[in-house]
């Protein structure tokens, strides 16, 4: 399956950092963060619909406290993912 990150996803992802790691250990955690995402949309495929219209077809995880939307191509061949936040700025998701 291929996965591809929206722009506003990248970016999210993208600005995950803390200043109690290293660049180093930050590069480290978001790839295993990456691999359990791609990991979980896997396994789980289609299994928590999101409840909300304006999410229609989408589908969402949890993975280490990042809350993760997600939809497929109609061959379900491609994920997209839609939506990546902490759940500490999550309000109304």
């Amino acid at each position: 399956m291929k996965f591809i990150w929206l722009d506003t996803t990248r970016k999210a992802f993208d600005n995950i950092w803390s200043r109690h790691f290293s660049e180093n250990e930050i590069v480290e955690y978001k790839l295993q963060l990456l691999n359990r995402i791609e990991s979980k949309i896997t396994l789980m495929q289609t299994s928590m619909p999101v409840n909300k219209s304006d999410w229609h077809d989408s589908y969402k995880i949890i993975v280490d406290k990042f809350v993760v939307y997600y939809s497929f191509s109609e061959d379900k061949n491609i994920c997209y993912i839609e939506y990546f936040k902490h759940m500490s700025q999550v309000y109304d998701r």
